[in-house]
Formats: C-alpha cells, sequence, structure tokens
C-alpha cells in the first residue's frame, strides 16, 4: 500500500517528501553532534546514570511492581490490586517520546484508538464509539465532559505534568458510579515531591506546533503548593489530498459532486490547548483547579462541503475544595469530605453535511459550486455561548478504617445536582444562536446520589487478598442500579500470582437521551454490564516479567437511536471477548515492554440481528524499548502494530489495512550549556513515513481518517 501511494505522488508530494528526508537527516546529525559534547557535572541530573544503576541491583518483583491507587482508593501493588492495570511511568512518557495522553493510550492492551484530528475516538475491551465507556479522572476527579459523559480527549491532556497514568481495564462502577463500563484511565500528576522549585519547558516541531509548559511545587511546613500551566499550538498536518481523493474519504456521500475540494479550496485545522492546574493544602484544608480551554478546526471528522473555518470550542473547569484527616484513631482511620464545581461551554460551526448542498433560507438543494456566491452562507453553528453555561455540584465523603493488620474498609457517598444546557444547531441564526426551550428541557436538570461499600482482606500470611464491594446508585431520571464487585488474588508463589475478577458496571443516559425515550416515563436506562476476567502474573528469572488476561464482558440493555418514533430506546446486547498479554523485561540498560491484544465483539440489535462491531482490530500489538549509555544518554524506540479492520460504510463493509507506525526518542541530559539542571528531548514520530488510516467508528460520514506522516520535535526542560 504504502509503495502504491509513493508511485502516485505528483511533483509537488515528491518534494515535500525529500524536506522531511532531509529533515530527518538533521535530526540524526544532531544527535551524534550531541554524543560528543564533553559531560558536565552531574550532581542532580544523574537520571541516566547511577540512578540506573541502582534500579539494576533491585530484586525483579520491586524493579517491575508499580504501586497504585485507582483499583481499590488503596496504594498497593499492581500485581494484587483486585484490576487489571496497566500503568504507564513518568520514565516512560518522557524516554519514548509521549507528547499527550492520545500517544500513551496508543500503547496500552485493550485500548483501541481512533484519531480523527478532532477529539479521540475509540474505547476498551470491544466497546467502539466516542470512549463513552470509560471514565477518565484527574487525581481520582471526574474529567468526562458534561453535555454527553464523553472523556473528549483532545490536546488538553499534556504529558509534562504527569507522574503517571493508570488505566483499569474493566468495570469501575462499583468505586466510581456512572461510565465506568469498559475502564477507568486515571492521571495522576506531578506534586511537590516531583517538581521542588520551577520546571521549565520549551518545545516545537513539525505543522508548526509550538508548546510551552510551566510547572511549580513547593512545600513549607504544612502548607504546600503545586501545579502547572501549559500553552499548545499547532496548524496540523494538511489533508487536502486524501480529502479531495472522494475514493478514499467519502465514497458514497452525495456531495462529492458539488463540495468544495480542499485541493482547490484550502484546509485548515489549527488547535489551541491552555490545561491549567493548581492544588493548595494547609494542615488538613486542601483546594484545588482543573481547567481546561481547547479549541479545533474538527480535523477529518466529517463531510465538510469547506474544510478551511470550521472551529470547535471547549472550555471546562472543576473546582474542588475539602478536608482530609489521615492517621486518626491510633492509625486506623483516614476521613475525607469534599466540594466539586464543574462548568463546561462549548460552540463550533462547519458544514458537514453528506447530502447536496442545500440552501437554508430557501430549501433549494439543486446548487453547484459555481451557484454559491459565499459558501459561509451554508455554514452550520453550535453554541451555548449565549448563556450561563452547563454545570454540576458535587458532595463526597469517603472514609477508611484499618480494622487490622488484615483487613481494610471503605465506604463513601456522593450527592449531585446537574443543570446541562444543550447547544442549538442554526444555519440561520449565526455565529452563536441562543439557547431555546429545547436545550433547557427539564430532563437537562437532575440529582442522584450513591453509596459505596468495599473490604480488602489479606489472608494466608498475605498470600490470598480478597476484596468485595459495591455501590448503590439512584438517580432522579432513569432510577437506580446496584453494581457488585470482587477480586481474588493468589499468590501461589513469590513470583506466581493469579486473579479471578468479576464485576458488574453501567452506562448511564446522556442528556440527548434522557426524556426521548420510548418507556412510560419518557426516559433510557442504563445499559448494564457484566464482566468475568482471569488474569496471571509470572516473574520469569532475573529479567522477565508476563502479566496475561481473558476477559469477557456481556452488555445488555444498549441505548441506541431508534429511527421509527425520534427518539432513544433501550434493547439488544453485546458481548467482547479477548486475550491480553504484557512482557515486561530488562537486560542491564535495556527495558521496556512488548504487548498483544486479541479482542472479538458481536452485537445482537433488539430485532435479534447479529452482527459484528466493526472498527476493531481482532489483533494489535506494541513494543516500547528504553537504553541508557555514556551516562547523559537514553533513546525510546515505540513500534504499534495494527490488524487489518472492517468498517460499516453506507450499509456496506470496508476493509482498512493493517500497518506498522514507529517512533524514535532521543534524550539527552545535564547539558553543558546551562547552569542548571537541563534535559533535551528529540522525538521523531512515523519515523519510516507509513501511509495508514484509522476508521470512522460513529457516524459513517468519512470513511477513514488520514494519520500523519513523519514529524519532528524538539523540547528543552530546564529545572529553575
Amino acid at each position: 500500500m504504502h509503495a502504491a501511494w509513493i508511485d502516485n505522488l505528483e511533483g509537488a508530494q515528491v518534494t515535500t517528501i525529500r524536506k522531511i528526508s532531509l529533515r530527518t537527516a538533521a535530526l540524526v546529525l544532531v544527535l551524534a553532534i550531541l554524543s560528543f559534547l564533553p559531560e558536565a557535572s552531574r550532581a542532580k541530573t544523574v537520571t541516566a546514570a547511577s540512578d540506573v544503576d541502582e534500579l539494576l541491583d533491585l530484586p525483579i518483583e520491586d524493579l517491575f511492581n508499580v504501586s497504585i491507587t485507582t483499583a481499590s482508593k488503596i496504594s498497593e501493588s499492581v500485581d494484587v490490586a483486585p484490576a487489571t492495570v496497566y500503568v504507564i511511568t513518568q520514565e516512560q512518557i518522557e524516554r519514548l517520546g509521549l507528547r499527550d495522553l492520545k500517544d500513551i493510550l496508543a500503547l496500552v492492551p485493550g485500548v483501541d484508538t481512533v484519531d480523527p484530528h478532532f477529539f479521540l475516538e475509540g474505547g476498551q475491551r470491544g466497546f467502539m464509539g466516542p470512549f463513552s465507556q470509560s471514565l477518565i479522572l484527574i487525581n481520582g476527579r471526574e474529567m468526562n465532559n458534561l453535555i454527553a459523559g464523553e472523556t473528549f480527549i483532545s490536546n488538553q491532556f499534556r504529558s509534562r505534568n504527569i507522574k503517571q497514568v493508570e488505566i483499569i481495564a474493566g468495570p469501575g462502577s462499583a468505586l466510581y458510579g456512572a461510565n465506568a463500563v469498559a475502564g477507568v484511565i486515571n492521571i495522576i500528576t506531578k506534586t511537590e515531591e516531583d517538581v521542588d522549585g520551577v520546571e521549565v519547558s520549551l518545545s516545537y516541531g513539525s505543522f508548526s506546533t509550538k508548546e510551552a509548559n510551566i510547572l511549580f511545587g513547593k512545600q513549607e511546613g504544612d502548607f504546600k503548593i503545586y501545579g502547572s500551566v501549559s500553552l499548545y499550538r499547532s496548524e496540523g498536518e494538511d489533508f487536502s489530498r486524501f480529502l479531495s481523493d472522494t475514493s478514499k474519504a467519502s465514497p458514497a456521500a452525495e456531495n462529492n459532486a458539488y463540495r468544495h475540494l480542499p485541493d482547490s479550496y484550502g484546509y485548515n485545522n489549527e488547535s489551541e490547548a491552555i490545561p491549567v492546574s493548581l492544588y493548595v493544602e494547609n494542615k488538613n484544608f486542601y483546594a484545588g483547579v482543573d481547567y481546561y480551554r481547547n479549541t479545533s478546526g474538527r480535523g477529518t471528522a466529517g463531510i465538510q462541503w469547506d474544510y478551511n473555518k470550521s472551529e470547535d470550542y471547549r472550555e471546562m473547569l472543576l473546582t474542588y475544595g475539602g478536608y482530609k484527616r489521615q492517621d486518626l484513631l491510633d492509625g486506623k482511620l483516614d476521613l475525607k469530605l469534599e466540594y466539586r464545581y464543574y462548568w463546561e461551554k462549548f460552540w463550533g460551526n462547519h458544514t458537514e453535511s453528506e447530502g447536496p448542498l442545500e440552501n437554508p433560507y430557501t430549501g433549494e438543494t439543486n446548487i453547484t459550486v459555481e451557484g454559491i456566491s459565499e459558501v459561509d452562507a451554508f455554514r452550520g453553528f453550535y453554541s451555548n455561548k449565549r448563556s450561563e453555561g452547563s454545570s454540576r455540584h458535587e458532595v463526597n465523603y469517603e472514609t477508611t478504617y484499618r480494622l487490622d493488620e488484615r483487613h481494610t474498609l471503605i465506604a463513601g457517598v456522593d450527592f449531585e445536582t446537574a443543570d446541562i444546557i444543550g447547544a442549538p444547531w442554526s444555519r440561520t441564526e449565526k455565529p452563536h444562536p441562543k439557547p431555546g426551550e429545547f436545550q433547557k428541557l427539564p430532563e437537562f436538570s437532575n440529582y442522584k446520589w450513591g453509596v459505596y461499600a468495599q473490604d480488602q482482606s489479606r489472608l494466608l500470611d498475605d498470600r490470598l487478598i480478597l476484596t468485595v464491594g459495591a455501590r448503590y446508585d439512584k438517580h432522579e431520571r432513569y432510577g437506580d442500579t446496584f453494581n457488585p464487585r470482587g477480586g481474588l488474588a493468589y499468590r501461589a508463589t513469590d513470583k506466581t500470582i493469579f486473579k479471578f475478577l468479576y464485576g458488574e458496571s453501567f452506562r448511564e443516559p446522556n442528556v440527548f437521551e434522557l426524556g426521548t425515550a420510548e418507556d412510560t416515563e419518557g426516559n433510557a436506562a442504563p445499559m448494564e454490564v457484566k464482566t468475568y476476567e482471569l488474569g496471571w502474573h509470572q516473574y520469569l528469572g532475573r529479567h522477565l516479567k508476563n502479566e496475561a488476561v481473558l476477559f469477557r464482558n456481556k452488555a445488555e440493555n444498549l441505548i441506541f437511536a431508534d429511527t421509527t418514533f425520534g427518539g432513544y430506546a433501550n434493547g439488544g446486547e453485546l458481548v467482547s471477548e479477548g486475550f491480553e498479554d504484557q512482557v515486561n523485561f530488562q537486560y542491564g540498560k535495556l527495558k521496556g515492554f512488548l504487548n498483544y491484544t486479541y479482542t472479538t465483539a458481536e452485537q445482537e440489535d433488539p430485532a435479534g440481528k447479529q452482527t459484528e462491531v466493526y472498527d476493531i482490530p481482532r489483533h494489535k500489538a506494541n513494543l516500547a524499548a528504553m537504553y541508557d549509555f555514556g551516562g547523559r544518554y537514553s533513546a525510546g524506540f515505540v513500534a504499534r502494530y495494527r490488524g487489518e479492520v472492517e468498517t460499516e460504510y453506507h450499509d456496506e463493509i470496508y476493509e482498512i489495512d493493517d500497518y506498522i507506525a514507529c517512533d524514535l526518542t532521543f534524550n539527552v541530559y545535564d547539558l553543558p550549556w546551562f547552569e542548571t539542571e537541563a534535559r533535551l528531548d528529540l522525538i521523531a514520530k512515523n519515523i519510516f513515513d507509513e501511509t495508514y488510516y484509522h476508521p470512522e467508528p460513529r457516524e459513517p460520514t468519512a470513511l477513514q481518517h488520514p494519520q500523519e506522516g513523519q514529524s519532528v520535535f524538539v523540547t528543552l526542560t530546564l529545572d529553575i
């Protein structure tokens, strides 16, 4: 496929490839020069030297054993946690060139990512769509958007402030409530323990991509403060050539013969993200903010008449404050009371349509490009800017009680109220149509509460760890749900651990699905999921650890659009099964992981018709390797393999080819040109310039999405 694409290139494209190749050659030359620079003092930045030597002296069980909190809200070993957990650490983020959460998730078993250069689509373990079956957290606090309960992973989750990401593959509703169906993604940020002072990083790279990050942290006695501010801007890759090829982009769209082709009229996908994080604590009181503003040109998500001026703007704010006490009752009791306030606004525009061009003022459809004097007259706008925005108030109380050395109890209660404001859509009231009664339906304002409890018991001299728990949720509109969980981790030997896991979870109907369903109350019911898992962790000699898991999900009461009455209904089921395996390795100063995922998923509609869940590769694998050399240098290599994918497009099945995409990263520590600690990262993405595509799992307005070609980024990090 790649060779055929090269053969069809015109002169301009060949020139572009030559420029990219020269840029890669320049990168290699810079690295060669840096390798001969004199070594500076290693007083502090010894990460690539003595710290590595210290790691080599650790037993293999300590080397590969990571401490997490997401699985049971208790700090514990990943080996015995009552869930299948994958962890991407700060070291891996840094040395593998993982620039944002999208890069991170692409390396995780069981996670399927689809990038339309707008916001990330995909899912976990056989669930495919806008990632609405997963719950995204920052330090344990939910960050799914308010309007639709989606993760909305775009450019706002930068990696510079990430200490580690804990990804639960499997249900999390027993602790976290709604939408923790296929998994939980918990971003753990750096604190004053990781950044003592100020750290600044500046980055520049392909597609005029610029990024600046400031991290800060300080502790004086009982007072501590830490946080980060980032600014990301990019013009993005120009996909004009692909979008103008209707046989690849949208072979069945009616407007192909009329639309403004990008190769004649241009393509623009400028994006910007400003994430801010702040945490302040004094004695037992604390407060914090997590905020982002994210804008983009909607990428290749949807067939556009004009790709130049489309825009999507998202703004989300979480403020929280609380009181916590630890080690009460002779170290047995911890408690925490927290209040959270969420606020969200969004707006944008596009000329998206699969059908023929239609004049919104006259209804005329027999229009050609020549008959359009101003394409902006046909642009549609969605916006809730002229409103107070959506909001949610939450109160959370949680207590942890260590009954004795063998039993730890956790219990909590949540209460929340939400007032969601929809966004009206109009082609005639621009640019910000005023929200009306249909954007403020009674179903958009709700309350809900939940209560949960969990017991973890350590038996047989800590060889057997039993975790049982459950959560009850009550919602004003859709009623109540009950979700139990159970986990048994058995350490058969010092190097062999088995896990037996069961959990139930639910996806609640979002505001679009509330009030428009076909039941007596007019409300869609939650989707319910049962999950079974069998895991095996095995340490192999002094250099290897293998983690394997078999899983089965059965989802019932699916929420689907019912065209017979123009709303949503429940029915049908989805069954997904699979196998995940990850081998962690370390040989001297070479370390990394190799993982593989096999997934099958079938769906049955309410009429009993069974179909495959499309857009999911049955086979997926990742290789990540890091090597330290010369005392001050490290190299990271990533290879991502995705098997062929079948996608449904206008009632026909298309096949999207498999691919292997590779990235390369070099880190230079302890730069001699600065008096302070400094590091240089050189990241090359898609180094072999592979041409590959992702499917479209939501609405089939586009057949597939092209992925970025070869690119290079340079980052300088300074400790001040």
